[in-house]
Protein backbone atom coordinates (compact mmCIF):
# COMPACT_ATOMS: atom_id res chain seq x y z
CA UNK A 1 0.00 0.00 0.00
CA UNK A 2 1.51 4.14 -0.65
CA UNK A 3 2.97 5.42 2.16
CA UNK A 4 0.66 8.12 2.47
CA UNK A 5 -2.24 6.68 2.05
CA UNK A 6 -0.89 4.41 4.77
CA UNK A 7 -0.21 7.62 6.75
CA UNK A 8 -3.65 8.84 6.35
CA UNK A 9 -5.31 5.34 7.51
CA UNK A 10 -3.24 5.85 10.83
CA UNK A 11 -4.32 9.65 11.41
CA UNK A 12 -7.84 8.72 11.19
CA UNK A 13 -8.61 9.45 7.60
CA UNK A 14 -10.02 7.22 5.70
CA UNK A 15 -9.32 7.99 1.81
CA UNK A 16 -11.78 8.40 -0.92
CA UNK A 17 -12.80 4.34 -2.32
CA UNK A 18 -12.57 5.64 -5.27
CA UNK A 19 -9.12 6.96 -5.67
CA UNK A 20 -7.81 4.30 -3.27
CA UNK A 21 -9.32 1.32 -6.32
CA UNK A 22 -7.60 3.84 -9.02
CA UNK A 23 -4.36 3.44 -7.28
CA UNK A 24 -4.55 -0.02 -7.04
CA UNK A 25 -5.25 -0.37 -11.08
CA UNK A 26 -2.46 1.66 -11.38
CA UNK A 27 -0.22 -0.74 -9.11
CA UNK A 28 -1.25 -3.67 -10.77
CA UNK A 29 -1.07 -2.21 -14.48
CA UNK A 30 2.80 -1.45 -13.40
CA UNK A 31 3.64 -5.19 -12.25
CA UNK A 32 1.83 -6.27 -15.22
CA UNK A 33 4.06 -4.55 -17.57
CA UNK A 34 6.93 -5.17 -15.89
CA UNK A 35 6.34 -9.48 -15.23
CA UNK A 36 4.69 -9.96 -18.29
CA UNK A 37 7.68 -9.38 -20.81
CA UNK A 38 9.98 -11.89 -18.20
CA UNK A 39 7.09 -14.27 -18.30
CA UNK A 40 7.38 -14.26 -22.29
CA UNK A 41 11.08 -14.20 -22.16
CA UNK A 42 10.62 -17.20 -19.76
CA UNK A 43 8.42 -18.86 -22.53
CA UNK A 44 10.29 -18.48 -25.15
CA UNK A 45 13.35 -19.83 -23.18
CA UNK A 46 11.65 -22.85 -22.29
CA UNK A 47 10.14 -23.50 -25.90
CA UNK A 48 13.78 -23.35 -26.96
CA UNK A 49 14.67 -26.24 -24.10
CA UNK A 50 11.92 -28.00 -25.75
CA UNK A 51 13.20 -28.31 -28.73
CA UNK A 52 16.33 -29.22 -28.00
CA UNK A 53 14.68 -32.11 -25.67
CA UNK A 54 12.56 -33.18 -28.60
CA UNK A 55 15.46 -33.19 -31.19
CA UNK A 56 18.05 -35.56 -29.42
CA UNK A 57 14.70 -37.97 -27.87
CA UNK A 58 13.43 -38.17 -31.24
CA UNK A 59 9.73 -37.62 -29.56
CA UNK A 60 7.10 -35.03 -30.56
CA UNK A 61 5.10 -32.55 -27.79
CA UNK A 62 2.44 -30.52 -28.06
CA UNK A 63 4.28 -28.07 -24.72
CA UNK A 64 5.83 -25.84 -27.34
CA UNK A 65 2.74 -25.24 -29.39
CA UNK A 66 1.00 -24.35 -26.30
CA UNK A 67 3.59 -21.96 -24.86
CA UNK A 68 3.90 -20.15 -27.88
CA UNK A 69 0.14 -19.58 -28.06
CA UNK A 70 1.06 -17.96 -23.88
CA UNK A 71 3.65 -16.24 -25.43
CA UNK A 72 0.95 -13.80 -27.35
CA UNK A 73 -0.89 -13.86 -24.34
CA UNK A 74 1.64 -12.33 -21.87
CA UNK A 75 2.38 -9.99 -25.17
CA UNK A 76 -1.13 -8.62 -25.10
CA UNK A 77 -1.42 -7.89 -21.52
CA UNK A 78 1.99 -5.94 -21.61
CA UNK A 79 0.16 -4.13 -24.95
CA UNK A 80 -2.60 -3.79 -22.13
CA UNK A 81 -1.23 -2.50 -19.17
CA UNK A 82 1.02 0.10 -21.32
CA UNK A 83 -2.09 1.37 -22.89
CA UNK A 84 -3.36 1.61 -19.36
CA UNK A 85 -0.73 2.94 -17.99
CA UNK A 86 -0.40 5.97 -20.86
CA UNK A 87 -3.96 6.45 -20.67
CA UNK A 88 -5.35 10.21 -19.13
CA UNK A 89 -9.17 9.02 -19.12
CA UNK A 90 -10.26 7.40 -16.05
CA UNK A 91 -12.74 4.64 -17.32
CA UNK A 92 -10.37 3.82 -20.08
CA UNK A 93 -7.92 3.45 -17.71
CA UNK A 94 -9.30 1.04 -14.95
CA UNK A 95 -10.69 -0.82 -18.04
CA UNK A 96 -7.29 -1.38 -19.73
CA UNK A 97 -5.77 -2.03 -16.52
CA UNK A 98 -8.58 -5.07 -15.72
CA UNK A 99 -7.94 -6.43 -18.94
CA UNK A 100 -4.07 -6.76 -18.63
CA UNK A 101 -4.82 -8.26 -15.20
CA UNK A 102 -6.91 -10.80 -16.75
CA UNK A 103 -4.81 -11.82 -19.86
CA UNK A 104 -1.99 -11.94 -17.84
CA UNK A 105 -3.46 -14.14 -15.20
CA UNK A 106 -5.17 -16.61 -18.11
CA UNK A 107 -1.47 -16.21 -19.16
CA UNK A 108 -0.25 -17.65 -16.14
CA UNK A 109 -2.83 -20.25 -15.24
CA UNK A 110 -1.95 -21.81 -18.88
CA UNK A 111 1.90 -21.71 -17.96
CA UNK A 112 1.07 -23.58 -14.97
CA UNK A 113 -1.22 -26.33 -16.75
CA UNK A 114 2.01 -26.59 -19.66
CA UNK A 115 4.11 -27.32 -16.73
CA UNK A 116 2.10 -29.96 -15.54
CA UNK A 117 2.26 -31.25 -18.80
CA UNK A 118 5.68 -31.31 -19.17
CA UNK A 119 6.53 -32.62 -16.18
CA UNK A 120 4.16 -36.38 -16.51
CA UNK A 121 4.65 -36.30 -20.42
CA UNK A 122 8.40 -35.69 -20.84
CA UNK A 123 9.46 -37.65 -17.85
CA UNK A 124 11.89 -40.48 -18.36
Amino acid sequence: MNACIETYIWEGYVPNQELLEERTEVDLSEKVFTNSPNMLVLCLTVIGLIKIYTRFEKITTLADNFLAFICVGYFISTVFAYLALRSQQKPKRLKLARIADLLFLASLCCTGAVALFMTFALEG
